[in-house]
Protein backbone atom coordinates (compact mmCIF):
# COMPACT_ATOMS: atom_id res chain seq x y z
CA UNK A 1 0.00 0.00 0.00
CA UNK A 2 1.78 3.17 -1.16
CA UNK A 3 0.97 6.72 -0.13
CA UNK A 4 0.43 9.22 -2.97
CA UNK A 5 3.73 10.86 -1.98
CA UNK A 6 6.38 8.59 -3.47
CA UNK A 7 8.81 8.81 -0.54
CA UNK A 8 6.33 7.73 2.12
CA UNK A 9 4.91 4.24 2.43
CA UNK A 10 3.56 1.66 4.82
CA UNK A 11 5.81 -1.39 5.01
CA UNK A 12 4.33 -4.52 6.64
CA UNK A 13 6.77 -6.07 9.12
CA UNK A 14 6.51 -9.44 7.38
CA UNK A 15 7.87 -7.82 4.18
CA UNK A 16 11.19 -6.91 5.81
CA UNK A 17 13.88 -9.12 4.36
CA UNK A 18 17.19 -7.52 5.23
CA UNK A 19 16.75 -6.84 8.92
CA UNK A 20 18.74 -8.87 11.42
CA UNK A 21 15.64 -8.94 13.64
CA UNK A 22 12.21 -10.45 12.95
CA UNK A 23 9.84 -7.56 13.75
CA UNK A 24 6.66 -9.27 12.53
CA UNK A 25 4.32 -9.52 15.54
CA UNK A 26 7.05 -8.43 17.96
CA UNK A 27 5.73 -7.23 21.34
CA UNK A 28 5.76 -3.50 22.11
CA UNK A 29 5.93 -2.74 25.83
CA UNK A 30 5.87 0.29 28.12
CA UNK A 31 8.79 1.06 30.51
CA UNK A 32 6.96 -0.87 33.23
CA UNK A 33 6.44 -3.90 30.96
CA UNK A 34 2.79 -3.25 30.12
CA UNK A 35 1.70 -4.68 26.78
CA UNK A 36 1.06 -1.91 24.23
CA UNK A 37 0.52 -4.21 21.27
CA UNK A 38 2.44 -5.92 18.49
CA UNK A 39 4.47 -4.59 15.58
CA UNK A 40 2.43 -4.71 12.40
CA UNK A 41 4.69 -2.61 10.19
CA UNK A 42 6.48 0.69 9.70
CA UNK A 43 5.92 4.02 7.97
CA UNK A 44 9.16 4.54 6.04
CA UNK A 45 10.85 6.71 3.46
CA UNK A 46 10.50 4.49 0.38
CA UNK A 47 13.87 5.52 -1.07
CA UNK A 48 16.13 5.38 1.98
CA UNK A 49 14.13 2.96 4.11
CA UNK A 50 14.37 5.35 7.06
CA UNK A 51 11.56 4.55 9.50
CA UNK A 52 9.43 7.32 10.99
CA UNK A 53 6.75 5.35 12.82
CA UNK A 54 6.19 1.83 14.10
CA UNK A 55 2.65 0.73 13.21
CA UNK A 56 1.38 -1.06 16.31
CA UNK A 57 -1.65 -3.34 16.50
CA UNK A 58 -3.07 -2.69 19.97
CA UNK A 59 -5.58 -5.51 19.61
CA UNK A 60 -9.27 -5.55 20.33
CA UNK A 61 -12.15 -7.94 20.61
CA UNK A 62 -13.60 -7.71 17.11
CA UNK A 63 -11.50 -5.13 15.33
CA UNK A 64 -7.88 -4.26 15.93
CA UNK A 65 -6.94 -0.75 16.92
CA UNK A 66 -3.73 0.57 15.42
CA UNK A 67 -1.57 3.50 16.40
CA UNK A 68 1.69 4.94 15.12
CA UNK A 69 4.57 5.13 17.58
CA UNK A 70 7.39 7.53 16.62
CA UNK A 71 10.61 5.51 16.22
CA UNK A 72 12.52 7.86 18.52
CA UNK A 73 10.41 6.58 21.43
CA UNK A 74 11.30 2.90 21.14
CA UNK A 75 14.39 0.78 21.60
CA UNK A 76 15.04 -2.87 20.94
CA UNK A 77 15.47 -4.84 24.18
CA UNK A 78 18.73 -6.65 24.89
CA UNK A 79 17.25 -10.03 24.03
CA UNK A 80 15.75 -8.72 20.79
CA UNK A 81 12.34 -10.02 21.72
CA UNK A 82 10.44 -6.73 22.17
CA UNK A 83 10.44 -3.07 21.34
CA UNK A 84 10.45 -1.04 24.54
CA UNK A 85 8.61 2.29 24.39
CA UNK A 86 9.70 5.14 26.64
CA UNK A 87 6.04 6.09 27.06
CA UNK A 88 3.50 4.83 29.58
CA UNK A 89 0.38 2.99 28.48
CA UNK A 90 -1.68 5.96 29.70
CA UNK A 91 0.22 8.33 27.40
CA UNK A 92 -0.05 5.92 24.44
CA UNK A 93 -3.82 5.69 24.97
CA UNK A 94 -3.93 9.41 24.07
CA UNK A 95 -2.52 8.69 20.61
CA UNK A 96 -4.87 9.10 17.67
CA UNK A 97 -6.05 5.85 16.16
CA UNK A 98 -4.69 4.89 12.78
CA UNK A 99 -6.53 3.06 10.02
CA UNK A 100 -4.06 1.19 7.82
CA UNK A 101 -6.63 0.88 5.04
CA UNK A 102 -6.87 4.68 4.64
CA UNK A 103 -3.15 5.49 4.78
CA UNK A 104 -2.87 5.79 1.01
CA UNK A 105 -5.70 8.35 1.00
CA UNK A 106 -4.30 10.67 3.68
CA UNK A 107 -3.81 14.31 2.69
CA UNK A 108 -1.01 16.59 3.84
CA UNK A 109 -3.44 18.09 6.37
CA UNK A 110 -4.28 14.59 7.64
CA UNK A 111 -0.57 13.84 8.10
CA UNK A 112 0.04 17.14 9.89
CA UNK A 113 -2.90 16.49 12.22
CA UNK A 114 -1.65 12.94 12.92
CA UNK A 115 1.86 14.25 13.68
CA UNK A 116 0.57 17.04 15.94
CA UNK A 117 -1.77 14.79 17.92
CA UNK A 118 0.86 12.07 18.28
CA UNK A 119 3.65 14.44 19.35
CA UNK A 120 1.36 16.17 21.84
CA UNK A 121 0.55 12.79 23.38
CA UNK A 122 4.30 12.04 23.60
CA UNK A 123 5.25 15.25 25.40
CA UNK A 124 4.75 16.43 28.95
CA UNK A 125 1.67 18.51 29.81
CA UNK A 126 1.86 22.10 28.66
CA UNK A 127 4.07 21.49 25.64
CA UNK A 128 2.19 22.13 22.42
CA UNK A 129 3.44 21.23 18.98
CA UNK A 130 1.94 23.00 15.98
CA UNK A 131 2.92 23.79 12.41
CA UNK A 132 3.20 27.28 11.01
CA UNK A 133 1.17 27.92 7.85
CA UNK A 134 4.27 27.63 5.69
CA UNK A 135 5.85 24.57 7.32
CA UNK A 136 5.85 21.28 5.40
CA UNK A 137 4.54 18.24 7.29
CA UNK A 138 8.02 16.75 7.15
CA UNK A 139 9.18 19.31 9.74
CA UNK A 140 7.94 17.03 12.52
CA UNK A 141 10.35 14.31 11.43
CA UNK A 142 13.35 16.53 12.24
CA UNK A 143 12.50 16.27 15.95
CA UNK A 144 14.15 13.81 18.37
CA UNK A 145 10.83 11.92 18.42
CA UNK A 146 11.82 10.55 15.00
CA UNK A 147 15.57 10.10 15.45
CA UNK A 148 17.00 7.30 13.34
CA UNK A 149 16.95 4.21 15.58
CA UNK A 150 20.13 2.22 16.12
CA UNK A 151 18.10 -1.00 15.99
CA UNK A 152 17.18 -0.37 12.33
CA UNK A 153 20.28 -2.00 10.90
CA UNK A 154 19.61 -2.04 7.18
CA UNK A 155 17.05 -0.52 4.91
CA UNK A 156 14.29 -2.76 3.55
CA UNK A 157 16.02 -2.72 0.16
CA UNK A 158 19.19 -4.17 1.67
CA UNK A 159 21.28 -1.04 1.33
CA UNK A 160 22.75 0.57 4.41
CA UNK A 161 23.06 3.85 2.49
CA UNK A 162 20.76 6.62 3.65
CA UNK A 163 19.20 8.93 1.08
CA UNK A 164 17.94 12.21 2.49
CA UNK A 165 15.23 14.24 0.79
CA UNK A 166 15.25 17.97 1.25
CA UNK A 167 12.13 19.82 2.30
CA UNK A 168 12.35 21.64 -1.04
CA UNK A 169 12.13 18.31 -2.94
CA UNK A 170 9.13 17.24 -0.92
CA UNK A 171 7.48 20.64 -1.27
CA UNK A 172 7.88 20.44 -5.06
CA UNK A 173 6.27 17.00 -5.04
CA UNK A 174 3.40 18.23 -2.87
CA UNK A 175 2.86 21.24 -5.15
CA UNK A 176 2.87 18.90 -8.15
CA UNK A 177 0.25 16.66 -6.50
CA UNK A 178 -2.06 19.65 -5.93
CA UNK A 179 -2.21 20.40 -9.68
Amino acid sequence: MDHPYAWLKYLPADDLEDQSVDFDGMKVESPSGEDLGNVEGFIVDSDSGRPYYVAVDAGGWFKSKHFLLPVGHVRLDANRKALMADLTKERVERFPGFDLSTFDKMTVDDLKRLNVETLQACTVAGVVYAYSDKEPYTTAWDRADFSYPDWWRNTPTGSSETVEHSDAERDRAIAHDKK
